[in-house]
């Protein structure tokens, strides 16, 4: 692990997994060395943002439910076969950089180099940089490193903790088209803000707008703005679905809702040879 050059940012282990631990004068937050992803994010003075599920497998190589896992460099399921979500968030990635800026925040840059990989043929540097501060900036940097062109699609999963789920909403994606995928991926238009009923599944397409997640329950918005990025995802297992997953505790999916920040499968990023890619995601608490 490198040597850290900013005193708010301590390493430590948690079970098999080498995570940092920030602490500064406007949050606390978590990162997993494995999988390069943030695992919590709290202002200081207010309720965490993000939801950890307390059954979270913390094995070397296994994902991890909850915070914000990196879904790269595809999204979902692959018919060319591979493991959901791709291979990027149950590697262990490289502390590059870890300082104090002037502002008083905290600066993280965590790196992968992706090589003979079995499941994809390409080649890539991936990079990702966390500042903890007001706000929480996560920015995925992709370069191509290999002579032929790649397609990636890739996703910032993120987890929100919420009050619950009946009381909820997500605003900004009014009017946007979007495939159903707890309905066998039937074609919709969303009418008004998205509320929680159920299994909730939805990627919507072609949607470059800042989302709004409501909660009355503990009295704030959460205010997630993207770039880089064509789609975004509102996804809740709902009780059935939740019931059949070993790593979420009874009735524990209405704590918690997901809004992404994506790269969709249907329109991949496409990278020739020596071309990067960023998308970035940052959310504002208020």
């Amino acid at each position: 692990m490198t040597f850290q050059t900013d005193p708010a940012i301590k390493p430590r282990m948690m079970g098999a997994v080498p995570v940092l631990e920030i602490e500064n004068r406007f949050a606390k937050a978590m990162i997993s060395l494995q999988g390069g992803q943030v695992m919590s994010y709290q202002p200081q003075g207010q309720e965490k943002v993000l939801w950890m599920s307390p059954l979270a497998d913390m094995s070397e190589g296994k994902p991890i439910r909850g915070g914000v896992p990196v879904c790269w460099p595809w999204f979902g399921p692959r018919k060319e076969g591979g493991p959901n979500h791709g291979f990027a968030r149950t590697q262990l990635w490289k502390l590059e950089l870890s300082e104090a800026l002037e502002s008083g925040e905290s600066r993280v840059v965590l790196s992968l180099p992706v090589e003979s990989i079995p499941e994809w043929d390409g080649q890539a540097a991936l990079s990702i940089e966390v500042i903890v501060g007001e706000t929480l900036k996560i920015s995925l940097a992709s370069k191509n490193t290999g002579e032929k062109k790649v397609e990636i699609s890739q996703a910032l999963h993120t987890y929100f903790t919420v009050s619950n789920t009946d009381l909820i909403w997500v605003e900004g994606l009014d009017g946007e088209h979007y495939l159903d995928e707890a309905d066998e991926g039937r074609a919709c238009i969303q009418e008004g803000d998205v509320t929680i009923k159920g299994e909730v599944d939805r990627t919507y397409i072609d949607d470059t707008e800042t989302c709004i997640l409501h909660d009355p329950g503990l009295g704030r918005k959460i205010t997630i703005k993207k770039s880089g990025s064509n789609g975004t995802v509102v996804w809740n297992p709902g009780p059935i679905r939740a019931e059949k997953m070993h790593d979420v505790p009874t009735d524990d999916y209405k704590s918690m809702v997901c809004v992404e920040t994506m790269t969709l499968p249907q329109v991949p990023v496409e990278l020739e040879s020596g071309v990067s890619h960023t998308m970035t995601a940052e959310i504002f608490v208020d």
